[in-house]
């Protein structure tokens, strides 16, 4: 059987996902590993079975209650160290790991791997062409029963609205600044906000970002809306209010990407910035149909 890591934020943890219903739509026994959790806090944790109703069996349900329940206990120096050695040890003796060859381009000699660790981010929207039905089924959203949400969504809907999705936080670390910080100015952002102002009649435009008061200090216009409530195991809620838009422009994220792609909306329109990561090639992150724009 094939394992896919599961590791990184939500967006990644939904491609890999995507990457094992590939493998097994296709018929090669694999399902998702997500032991990565016990060793390092990635963003907000394992946030699929969070977000989605996701089904998991009696094993998974076991690992994934035991990450979650006794965090405290893999929180310890101790414990950590010693669940790396034994994963290091199970890994080195039992499995083979084979790593992607390089991100955001499909690789179809994947699907003649077997018995494997499969550790990459697999961003092509190429490993799950073909199932898409069967992807939006399982990712269903857990929806907020909390009022302040419930009608916040019903407004998105019932309007012609676009999600605004500007990302920096951790983009702006000198680890990632250069690369990952293509956004050089608000020139991305505000030509399309004009294209959709002209595209739809009245639109509004809701905004969702991981630092909202650079948003608020750059974006001021009585159609502007500004959602930051939603935090840490919330967060995922920002996707589904994301994805109930009719119009999408999306940041250089793969939590934005998901929530343009899972919308469904008659008549969707996305942009996406022409740069995804700066001197890197992405080919696999561009689905059909979405418009590309000039960063």
């Amino acid at each position: 059987m094939n394992k896919v890591n599961i590791y990184g934020g939500l967006g990644n943890q939904m491609f890999q996902y995507a990457m094992a219903i590939g493998l097994k739509e296709r018929g090669i026994d694999s399902r998702v590993s997500f032991r990565d959790f016990f060793l390092y806090n990635h963003h907000n944790g394992y946030e699929l079975p969070l977000a989605f109703q996701i089904q998991m069996g009696k094993e998974e349900r076991l690992k994934y209650w035991l990450l979650t329940k006794l965090t405290f206990l893999w929180n310890t120096k101790f414990v950590k160290k010693a669940v790396y050695i034994y994963f290091k040890f199970f890994t080195t003796v039992f499995e083979r790991c084979v790593l992607e060859k390089e991100q955001f381009k499909f690789d179809d000699s994947v699907f003649g791997i077997r018995d494997s660790r499969l550790i990459g981010t697999w961003q092509s929207v190429d490993y799950f062409l073909g199932y898409e039905p069967k992807l939006r089924e399982k990712f269903k959203f857990r929806e907020p029963s909390d009022q302040f949400n419930v009608r916040l969504a019903e407004q998105i809907r019932d309007c012609n609205s676009v999600a605004v999705h500007i990302r920096r936080g951790d983009y702006t670390n000198s680890e990632w600044r250069n690369s990952h910080m293509v956004f050089k100015n608000l020139t991305y952002y505000k030509r399309s906000i004009e294209l959709f102002s002209k595209r739809f009649s009245n639109p509004v435009f809701y905004f969702f970002s991981d630092d909202m008061d650079w948003v608020k200090e750059n974006f001021n216009s009585e159609n502007f809306r500004f959602v930051d409530h939603n935090r840490e195991s919330s967060s995922y809620i920002d996707m589904y209010l994301m994805s109930l838009c009719s119009g999408f422009i999306i940041a250089n994220s793969t939590f934005s990407w998901w929530a343009a792609w899972l919308s469904e909306r008659q008549n969707k329109q996305v942009i996406i910035p022409n740069t995804w990561i700066n001197g890197m090639q992405t080919p696999g992150i561009y689905p059909d149909g979405w418009n590309i724009e000039m960063v």
